[in-house]
């Protein structure tokens, strides 16, 4: 069945598939290129069995998104979005050959990590994914807010398309030790000001240095018990963070409650003043990501000063043959100087720090960071681990837990 790239002329029949997959408007009839930055890719109908012309029996798109990956370092990741099957070419092996595909284009265009939002995970996970991080919300009483404390030295400023460059120089800054944080770069992120309502506050001191921002958009209160989605509040410190809630406060005069969007251990929680805070009703989106290329996904990252040693590495990667992409294989991982390298080594014996050996799905959720080798055994997943080279593992991917935002 063959995988081709989509072109502009295939944007119509891609975005009907699409939209009968996962609901939304129909598509512009108008032929017109897919969004820079992404790489859609699809199979025909007319190449099945009973196919029709014009019709995208499967298709995909591969975003090169860019994340954070570790303190002050980047990784290339092939974002997965759009993946569907048409009612009439479902149960006959469209959907594995796609993800193939994707996986071998991602470490073709070295992508050395793949990442996506599943509608069922459990899918994805036949192919080498792994659940390493989830979405979470909080509604937050405007009452509580109004407990907090006036901050000294800081003052709000309205964000515009001219100030609109400041906000995403905070968010890279102050994001920029996490893990799997979507770096938020153009063509995928284009200059100016999100739409659909989007707004946004600056929080400066006395003068003019950026200490953080809030941005939400306005919801109808009525449909669901919130009437302001809070898509981030981000503070260099906990003073700011204070500043950035207490300014909440003043929407207590049309509203009662707002809806906060958090990171992974976000600060925010800690300086939330009250205790009426819940979890929102509705379903946690969680992330999956698989590895693409070990080597790469290991030597992207920094490793910490004073660090020094070395191991051998083996992800064993049953989930798809030979030869689609590098997760499997065995290294020698050395730490020194600041850097990781993993060199290719045969799968026999020992190494003078020890073994680590990994199934993909242990490999997946360790190196996008923040987690262990008890982690990893905790959650059932396949890990055999000296003693030694565990702990240099440990402490080479140490940090916080992988945390995605997504979009501003």
């Amino acid at each position: 069945m063959p995988v081709r790239d989509l072109t502009s002329d295939d944007h119509v029949s891609y975005r009907r598939l699409s939209s009968g997959a996962f609901g939304g408007s129909p598509p512009d009839p108008e032929p017109r290129p897919f969004t820079p930055g992404e790489i859609p890719i699809g199979v025909d109908s007319s190449a099945l069995p009973g196919g029709a012309d014009g019709v995208i029996a499967a298709g995909a798109r591969i975003r090169r998104d860019r994340l954070t990956w570790g303190e002050g370092a980047e990784i290339a990741c092939g974002g997965i979005g759009g993946l569907a099957v048409h009612p009439a070419h479902r149960g006959g092996g469209l959907f594995g050959e796609l993800i193939m595909e994707i996986l071998a284009r991602c470490d073709a265009e070295g992508m050395p990590v793949s990442m996506l939002y599943p509608s069922n995970p459990s899918i994805y996970r036949r192919f080498g994914y792994q659940v390493v991080a989830s979405l979470h919300s909080i509604i937050v009483p405007l009452l509580d807010l109004q407990q907090l404390p006036r901050v000294p030295g800081r003052r709000l400023v309205p964000v515009t398309e001219e100030t609109m460059p400041r906000v995403r120089a905070l968010y890279r800054e102050l994001t920029a030790g996490d893990n799997a944080m979507l770096l938020r770069e153009g063509p995928l992120f284009p200059e100016g000001l999100p739409s659909d309502g989007w707004s946004a506050l600056l929080l400066e001191d006395d003068t003019g240095t950026d200490h953080g921002y809030v941005s939400w958009n306005r919801v109808p209160s009525s449909e669901r018990g919130y009437g302001l989605q809070i898509h981030e509040l981000l503070g260099r410190t906990r003073e700011d963070r204070i500043a950035l809630l207490g300014s909440l406060a003043s929407w207590s005069t049309v509203l009662e409650q707002v809806c906060l969007r958090l990171r992974t251990d976000d600060p925010v929680l800690d300086v939330l003043p009250g205790a009426g805070s819940r979890p929102t009703p509705d379903p946690i989106p969680l992330l999956m990501m698989r590895v693409i290329d070990t080597a790469a996904a290991l030597e992207a990252r920094r490793a910490p000063a004073g660090l020094a040693g070395s191991f051998r590495l083996v992800v064993e990667d049953a989930t798809v043959p030979a030869g689609i992409c590098r997760a499997g294989g065995a290294w020698v991982v050395t730490a020194a100087d600041g850097t990781i390298s993993a060199e290719p080594t045969e799968d026999a014996g020992t190494a003078d720090g020890g073994t680590v050996r990994l199934s993909i799905h242990a490999a997946s959720l360790l190196l996008v960071g923040g987690r262990t080798i008890a982690d990893a055994r905790r959650l059932g997943l396949e890990v055999e681990a000296d003693a030694e080279a565990g702990r240099l593992l440990d402490a080479l991917l140490a940090g916080p837990r992988p945390s995605v935002l997504d979009a501003f």
